[in-house]
């Protein structure tokens, strides 16, 4: 703090006196702290600036007396009630029964800056406060940091699911035996020796523990409107378990129907095309806005399937933007950069193209928008794909209404995970891994399917 005593007043007087403006607030008398702690962290948000106390809201100089503590008491306010803590430079101008007090207050490095736990800035002559997405934005701009790069600093080495390690370094194809500690730091995952946002949400054993909405809902409603429930789930733990969980979740509740192709083996044509749907789950579970109070949910109806995503799009796109060729701006970056180490997503930015494409292929239209605060993808069936399910181009030979036969069900598990284990293939299809194993050599006899490498660190290859 700088502690300056004026016994001049020339620069108080009535022509000399700054008007108040952007950078320029008065305040009558001290009684005002608060408002003055709130423009202090307004200033330090924006350009700096400096406040006056002792001036009325007229312009006129009233004055304000000084105490053996009074500045003391006012840096201590400011310091103990802003964050980060703003030192304000403090010049007293006039005499200690009637003087002026000039708060000077710098530009924060690091933005925006809250004061009684609220983030302020300045625009023109008020102090406003700023919504989450907007300091959210500030923050990242301010130290090239994003949320999910930040510190949790009740999360321990106890908290980590070492399944959830392993089943990441099998889909990297990376050793199995690598520590825990070394992929933490491969992917950034450690800030000063603390876990950060991105390793709680990727690795944790319960990420809700520490991140309440760090879930993702699905739900299959009867009819088009969300009434009635015919299936509902919540799905909890490792981002990476609720991506796989959400798509079997939709594989059960929407139809499929077989196309004769002619070979000796007949095509599945799905209700949704899956890497459309896949891309928008990813899309929600890397791009969430985690501080938000909602969850990720995956609706189904009869007439479409959606994917509510909480958060509005980065400041620098628009949804005119997303139907054609983007740059990047991920959310999460840690997150985002672990799922392409995991080959989930292969080109950042693209998501959204891959969602139109694959969904004109299917005789599907994509929309995107924000609504209550949430990203939203749609897949809307058209009027031709309405009664019937498949692809316009194809011949359904018979609806399988959310059953399909077993080996049809493995080759999608496969499709959309080549390392994945036959216990998991187990555990998700309710069946032994006895009968697992006899589907997957009949495949392999029939020719659709072939294993590389070795039993533990292997793929699978769908032919």
């Amino acid at each position: 703090m700088g502690l300056v005593y004026i016994a001049d007043e020339m620069n108080m007087k009535q022509n000399q006196r700054p008007l108040e403006s952007q950078t320029v607030e008065w305040k009558q008398s001290l009684g005002e702290w608060k408002e003055i702690v709130e423009t202090c962290a307004a200033f330090a948000t924006s350009d700096g600036g400096v406040i006056y106390v002792g001036i009325s809201p007229k312009g006129e100089r009233i004055g304000v007396q000084i105490g053996q503590s009074t500045i003391e008491d006012l840096v201590n306010k400011i310091k103990l009630n802003t964050d980060p803590p703003q030192y304000p430079g403090i010049r007293v101008i006039g005499p200690e029964m009637s003087a002026v007090i000039e708060i000077g207050i710098e530009q924060n490095p690091i933005k925006p800056v809250w004061a009684f736990g609220r983030p302020m800035k300045r625009v023109g002559k008020t102090n406003q406060r700023i919504k989450r997405d907007e300091a959210q934005r500030l923050l990242e701009v301010s130290t090239g940091r994003t949320w999910d790069c930040y510190e949790c600093p009740e999360f321990a080495d106890r908290d980590v699911d070492k399944k959830a390690v392993r089943d990441f370094l099998r889909r990297a194809d990376a050793e199995q035996s690598t520590p825990i500690g070394n992929v933490m730091k491969n992917l950034r995952l450690l800030a000063d020796r603390k876990y950060t946002n991105a390793a709680v949400l990727l690795f944790g054993k319960n990420p809700e523990r520490f991140f309440v909405e760090a879930q993702l809902k699905c739900a299959r409603f009867k009819g088009v409107d969300s009434v009635e429930f015919l299936d509902e789930q919540t799905f909890e733990g490792p981002v990476l378990t609720q991506l796989e969980n959400a798509m079997v979740f939709v594989m059960r509740n929407t139809q499929r129907s077989l196309k004769i192709t002619g070979k000796s083996s007949h095509d599945v044509i799905r209700e949704y095309p899956e890497e459309a749907v896949r891309e928008a789950v990813i899309n929600a579970l890397c791009h969430r806005d985690y501080t938000s109070a909602g969850t990720i949910q995956v609706r189904i109806y009869d007439d479409c399937l959606e994917v509510w995503n909480p958060g509005s799009l980065p400041h620098e796109l628009t949804i005119r933007k997303l139907y054609k060729k983007h740059s990047s701006y991920p959310r999460n970056r840690l997150i985002a950069n672990a799922f392409n180490r995991a080959g989930v997503i292969e080109h950042w930015g693209s998501g959204t193209l891959r969602i139109i494409k694959a969904c004109k292929e299917h005789g599907i239209n994509a929309k995107f928008k924000i609504d209550m605060g949430c990203f939203i993808v749609t897949l809307q069936k058209t009027v031709s794909n309405t009664s019937q399910v498949g692809s316009p181009n194809g011949s359904p030979k018979s609806s399988l209404n959310g059953s399909p036969k077993t080996e049809e069900q493995i080759m999608s598990i496969i499709k959309s995970d080549h390392h994945v284990t036959t216990d998991a293939m187990a555990n998700r299809l309710g069946i032994s891994k006895r009968a697992v194993l006899k589907q997957i050599d009949k495949l392999k006899k029939l020719g659709r399917l072939r294993r590389e490498g070795s039993a533990r660190s292997g793929h699978w290859c769908l032919i």
